[in-house]
């Protein structure tokens, strides 16, 4: 008698929701100086770190100050071990939570790289929610004349690799 084994797969491929516009920065500056130059030219006023130690009604919120401080990045390694890269980043957000923009430097605090396949940005933005085709470009514009911003380019994150990394 002979016995047939069916086998089940589960495949767990799924679409990361990707709802943010990407821009890549290249610039020598350090990240609160470019926050800075930023400022000046659009009137971004960025803060450091990924959210506010105090919720919306006022209440000191219950996490990890460096969860609130940093975006945190999980890898796996071959070892069998999982490293954390901490990656220093800003938000800015209008009163009415209408905008959001985050600046996320590309490099961890220990060197590596948030988007490997991209080590030629220093920096990406991430703008939640919708801005139309020529307020991006006005943005990027202002951003790119600050004089020490080399490059910005908008970024397509669905097709990065490790898009993952930019989910927060």
């Amino acid at each position: 008698m002979s016995v047939t084994k069916k086998h089940l797969i589960l495949d767990l491929d799924f679409d990361l929701e990707l709802d943010f516009v990407l821009v890549g920065i290249s610039s020598s500056l350090r990240d609160y100086r470019l926050c800075h130059f930023i400022f000046k030219q659009t009137g971004l006023a960025f803060v450091r770190g990924k959210e506010d130690y105090l919720d919306h009604k006022g209440y000191v919120k219950v996490k990890d100050q460096e969860e609130m401080d940093y975006h945190i990045v999980f890898e796996k390694r071959k070892q069998k071990t999982v490293d954390k890269n901490y990656f220093s980043i800003y938000r800015y957000c209008d009163t009415h939570f209408e905008y959001e923009y985050y600046l996320l430097n590309n490099r961890s605090v220990d060197g590596g790289y948030l988007i490997p396949e991209l080590p030629n940005f220093d920096y990406f933005m991430l703008i939640k929610h919708y801005i139309d085709k020529d307020d991006l470009q006005k943005l990027m514009d202002q951003i790119k004349d600050v004089k020490e911003v080399i490059l910005t380019k908008e970024l397509d994150p669905t097709s990065l690799k490790s898009k993952e990394n930019l989910i927060f």
